[in-house]
């Protein structure tokens, strides 16, 4: 097989490798999180009372636990990065601060229906102490997205899914650089073809040397460079906490 055929065809496995990787991982890794945890944390952000946001918090935990996550597991890839507020612990201390608070809520909302306040103006009361539950949610993360799991979600990939909690880390950067050489590769073969057209006087091509340089030293260490970049999250997850 041809240099050029072996590169094809190397380029391709890496293609059909990326894809698969990227739809196992949307598929497979992402769903279960979401399945058991994210989900139902943000059903509980759009739920409107108090007992179904404690019902889907509740079950976020539960999630959390079925999935493995422990009060000693850190939000952190490297020792240096694990302190308190990026442990589980915590983030099972702040799932319960939040339900502590909903369930403040209810005993507000019993106590003041009970007394001679117009229906008209608890309700308002009551829509603004449920806004502000759901502004709780979203601390942290400039109330554009909820994040009450904002550490157990890493610690899922971290410790259960590790090579994609780096993946959007290097999947960039070997996407980049494996689009170059491919591109620099389709860029030589059209001047080696130029060639007999430029014998003719016609076209613009490079010499047998300027190819076999651009190929050696450019096409290549690009290629093997994005494939290092595209292994290294499992060549990390064999660290991982």
């Amino acid at each position: 097989m041809r240099g050029s055929a072996k590169y094809g065809v190397l380029f391709v496995v890496s293609l059909v490798a990326t894809i698969a990787y990227s739809s196992y991982g949307s598929i497979v890794v992402s769903f279960a999180y979401d399945r058991e945890v994210g989900g139902h944390v943000l059903n509980a952000y759009e739920v409107n009372t108090p007992e179904a946001m404690i019902s889907e918090l509740t079950k976020a935990v539960t999630g959390m636990h079925r999935l493995g996550l422990t009060d000693d597991m850190y939000s952190a890839y490297f020792p240096w990065e694990r302190t308190p507020d990026r442990s589980m612990g915590f983030q099972y201390e702040y799932i319960d601060q939040l339900i502590n608070r909903t369930e403040a809520v209810i005993t507000w909302r019993t106590l003041a229906y009970s007394g001679n306040t117009s229906p008209e103006a608890l309700g308002d009361v009551y829509e603004q102490k449920m806004d502000n539950l759901r502004t709780f949610m979203t601390e942290g993360c400039d109330h554009t997205a909820v994040c009450s799991d904002w550490i157990a979600r890493d610690v899922y990939y971290i410790y259960k899914a590790t090579p994609y909690y780096f993946s959007s880390l290097f999947g960039l950067g070997s996407a980049i650089l494996l689009s170059m050489s491919l591109g620099l590769f389709v860029f030589v073969r059209i001047m080696e073809r130029n060639r007999p057209i430029v014998r003719r006087g016609r076209g613009v091509s490079m010499s047998p040397e300027q190819t076999a340089w651009v190929r050696t030293w450019i096409v290549i260490p690009l290629y093997v460079l994005g494939l290092v970049l595209l292994a290294l999250p499992y060549i990390l997850s064999a660290g991982r906490p």
